[in-house]
């Protein structure tokens, strides 16, 4: 192990114990399992927004921005930006509902609205899968991370597991916030530092040279590339369950309408950063996998202090996204099935509600983590996951929301349309063009349909 890996270890080393010392304070605002959850109302602008951004920097937009830019140049950066228009729908869209209902869940919109148990536990067991996916996600952070030094990558994903599960169980939903605040603070900074740098070491012009001339086109790919990209991740904004906790966590309304919307302008800012990065990197690097060039650049040629807090701050978006998903999963868990379906009347009793929390915190993270070793790369697997909860949730969320005659029967039947459309797809039975939104249409129409043929006759 050279010198330059030591100094980039001990760097995350450092960098992790003092998101752990963050992690222990956040246990002050989780002492009952509302406020786990909930980070006990304490969210300031600030928290909001970092937590907001936390949700998709670090391995979304920076590690498969960068990916994303290896593989089709200055066209990776439509993740990012499908990252940012999910915050601004949500902020314009949801966040006041949300915030005066106090909606927890995306059940919790159901349980309200229709008032029955089929589409409770329906987008429950959905919203549980599609979370599981995300955790997966950022858990093969740390294999990539792992497989480049040479090591196991299922070792490296394995630690990153043991960590992240260590952490949720600890801090709660204040910690994670906490955690979001300062790992995008550091690695806005970093990767601002890090595009300078390239630029200081001739590498535009050192891109321009080596790089196809793709490389530098805004859609260098097909139309169902470009809507596989941008569409889920966008959409994704109005049923993100971790959004709802942010907002419920807000302490104002105010708060938790503009917090989303800052994030988005930030988000916007930052999103064509890390795929330079990873189109310098296979400008200088042709043959190696897009999967770890961005990691290779970070090891082998920036300067090891910023690349030590690069990748520190990476990790720390591990643990708080990942983290994140396995709170909002376990609130299905216990909150949506347990709670409103099983044994409404256990809501008294915190101490079995937080050992089933944890409990099913742990059963989550060991399905992401055997999801992790089935992909190499991060953003079509985030696009899976985000199509398959728009395809269920979107509709009927959104119709329960601001359509007074939606109704139970609609709502089952546009989850079934487009889950099923999405399945059917995904393993190959049928193939939709645009697959990543087009179960949305034939969703919507038979929500339409059948909510007005189910409408409940005079004095139901």
């Amino acid at each position: 192990m050279t010198g330059r890996t030591i100094i980039i270890l001990a760097i995350m080393l450092i960098y992790l114990a003092v998101m752990l010392l963050v992690g222990l304070r956040g246990r002050k605002y989780s002492e009952t399992n509302q406020d786990f959850m909930t980070a006990a109302k304490q969210g300031t602008m600030l928290m909001v927004v970092g937590s907001y951004l936390g949700s998709h920097l670090g391995n979304g937009v920076v590690v498969g921005g960068a990916q994303y830019g290896a593989l089709y140049g200055i066209g990776g950066l439509w993740y990012g930006a499908g990252a940012a228009l999910s915050f601004t729908l949500f902020g314009v869209v949801m966040s006041k509902v949300i915030y005066r209902k106090g909606y927890l869940t995306l059940p919790d919109v159901l349980a309200d609205c229709y008032g029955d148990k089929i589409t409770t536990v329906l987008i429950a067991i959905l919203h549980f899968c599609t979370m599981t996916a995300i955790c997966a996600g950022q858990i093969m952070a740390g294999r990539l991370l792992f497989e480049y030094i040479g090591l196991p990558g299922e070792l490296g994903a394995a630690l990153t597991f043991l960590i992240v599960i260590v952490y949720s169980a600890m801090s709660g939903l204040w910690g994670v916030m906490m955690t979001d605040v300062l790992q995008s603070s550091v690695i806005f900074v970093v990767t601002i530092l890090g595009v300078i740098w390239i630029a200081t070491q001739g590498g535009f012009s050192f891109m321009a040279e080596n790089l196809p001339a793709s490389s530098f086109e805004l859609v260098p790919f097909d139309a169902e590339t470009l809507i596989m990209m941008f569409g889920p991740s966008a959409l994704f904004g109005l049923t993100s369950a971790t959004a709802f906790q942010r907002t419920v966590a807000s302490k104002t309304e105010k708060t938790a309408y503009w917090a989303p919307i800052v994030a988005s302008l930030l988000v916007v800012a930052y999103a064509a950063l890390p795929v330079l990065m990873g189109m310098y990197g296979k400008a200088l690097w042709p043959d190696t996998s897009e999967s770890t060039v961005f990691f290779q650049l970070l090891m082998e040629k920036m300067p090891p202090v910023m690349a030590g807090l690069m990748v520190a701050s990476i990790c720390a978006a591990v643990m708080s996204t990942c983290d994140g998903g396995l709170i909002a999963g376990a609130a299905n868990i216990v909150n949506d099935i347990y709670l409103k379906v099983i044994n409404p009347a256990a809501e008294n009793d915190q101490k079995k509600l937080s050992r089933m929390t944890t409990i099913a915190t742990i059963a989550m993270g060991i399905f992401a983590l055997l999801v992790s070793l089935q992909f190499t790369n991060l953003i079509p697997l985030l696009s899976i996951a985000y199509s398959l909860i728009n395809a269920g949730a979107l509709v009927m969320i959104v119709g329960a929301v601001f359509w007074k005659k939606s109704t139970t029967e609609g709502a089952v039947a546009s989850f079934v349309v487009g889950v099923g459309l999405t399945l059917l797809n995904q393993f190959g039975i049928i193939s939709i063009p645009y697959a990543s939104v087009t179960p949305l249409i034939p969703a919507l129409i038979i929500f339409i349909v059948v909510s007005l043929l189910t409408q409940p006759k005079a004095g139901e």
